[in-house]
């Protein structure tokens, strides 16, 4: 009889050698997929959940034509709306439904803050609204914003802004009469991912002030031209585009300008303030949750999504993927630099930007920073927690660095 042949067990040293080729090609994996996600600018998708009126309640109060609430529509208001609970209809502050009447005009109402919620509706009350809401209707609610300015009830063009990789689209609002561009402009610059709808809640602001608007995209942002790359630089290169903005503005008779930018839009903007031969020419700037310093940001989602020992491999992996530059897009670093006049708006429930990022800006520069800290905001919604005042406030501001009656 032959000897049975014994399976020889793998030694220790192979077992930790597979362990740790397993681990590093885990780590590797996961670090490879944030980064990822981080730089590679792929299009704009916002899902908009299917949402009905379950009940009215109370007489409405119907907003002008224009497309802007009268004083009688922002009187307070016994209307209440029922609606289908879900992410978008239980946001903290203020939420806007956009909906098209019988004739497929678009309407838009605003509803005031959460009053009762169950598991399946949210009762909030309604602010103003254009048309009636009816129980079974569908609607779309938005935290910043659908459609175009008109849908604000203004006027305005879609334009084509020249810059280095080509052709941004863009939209005009001209502040003067009878439509035409006044010579104060506001340059508005949505943020990371975002899209120009984020600025209709501050346009009909610009528009009542007589000032021209122009709402900018920026290469690889949603319908914007794509480098060969096709990712972002968080503001390393992005600012070369809001210049091309500023040199079109000028070149159709801007002679103040003020930049607003939100999120990242706020990142390119103080970029443009550091690199741009312009720089000096911008009387203010309006920043709403902007990013100063993208690696504590990523240590911070890391820390978020539980994967905290993954966020220097991410940063590294970021630099191999886009060729990013830290050291230009920390905004926190060369804060002394900085002589532009800011206005500055952060959610203290931001968990995009944490709030004591801006804060470290706005407490060492107050000589040049107005800021104010919007309790309950999350990020890019400081408006949705009281309109009236942040459109106040950007009055205000607007006026004194414009230094004119507006």
């Amino acid at each position: 009889m032959k000897p049975s042949r014994r399976l020889s067990r793998p030694r220790p040293l192979v077992l930790v050698l597979l362990s740790l080729g397993l681990i590093g090609t885990a780590t590797v994996t996961v670090g490879w997929y944030f980064a990822d996600a981080l730089v590679w600018a792929s299009p704009v998708r916002r899902r908009i959940p299917t949402t009905r009126i379950l009940g009215v309640q109370g007489l409405p109060q119907l907003a002008s034509g224009s497309g802007r609430p009268t004083p009688a529509a922002r009187s307070s208001s016994f209307s209440q709306v029922t609606l289908t609970r879900n992410p978008a209809t239980t946001h903290a502050g203020v939420l806007g439904l956009e909906w098209e009447d019988p004739d497929g005009v678009p309407r838009f109402a605003q509803l005031g803050p959460v009053l009762m919620q169950t598991r399946r509706t949210v009762t909030r009350a309604v602010r103003w609204q254009e048309a009636a809401l009816t129980v079974g209707q569908a609607v779309r609610p938005t935290t910043v914003g659908l459609g175009t300015p008109a849908s604000r009830g203004l006027a305005y063009q879609e334009v084509l802004v020249p810059a280095p990789h080509g052709s941004m689209p863009a939209w005009l609002v001209p502040g003067g009469p009878s439509g035409a561009a006044d010579t104060d402009w506001v340059i508005v610059t949505h943020g990371y991912r975002g899209l120009r709808q984020d600025a209709l809640r501050v346009l009909p602001t610009f528009a009542g002030l007589g000032l021209t608007s122009l709402t900018i995209t920026y290469r690889n942002a949603h319908g914007a031209p794509r480098t060969p790359q096709g990712v972002y630089r968080l503001s390393a290169e992005e600012w070369e585009d809001l210049e091309a903005a500023v040199q079109f503005a000028q070149a159709h008779g801007a002679r103040q300008i003020v930049l607003m930018g939100f999120s990242m839009g706020g990142g390119i903007t103080l970029a443009f303030l550091r690199y741009s031969a312009l720089a000096s020419r911008i009387a203010g700037v309006v920043l709403d949750s902007p990013p100063l310093e993208w690696r504590s940001l990523i240590r911070h989602f890391a820390r978020r999504y539980y994967v905290r020992p993954f966020a220097r491999l991410v940063e590294s992996l970021t630099v191999m993927k886009s060729g990013q530059d830290f050291d230009a897009v920390d905004h926190l670093s060369v804060m002394h630099q900085f002589q532009t006049p800011t206005l500055l708006f952060h959610g203290s429930a931001d968990r995009t930007v944490p709030v004591a990022q801006v804060e470290r800006f706005a407490h060492a520069r107050p000589d040049i920073v107005e800021y104010h800290r919007v309790e309950g905001a999350e990020h890019i919604r400081s408006w949705n927690m009281n309109p009236e005042w942040y459109e106040a406030t950007l009055n205000r501001f607007l006026r004194r660095v414009l230094a004119n009656e507006c």
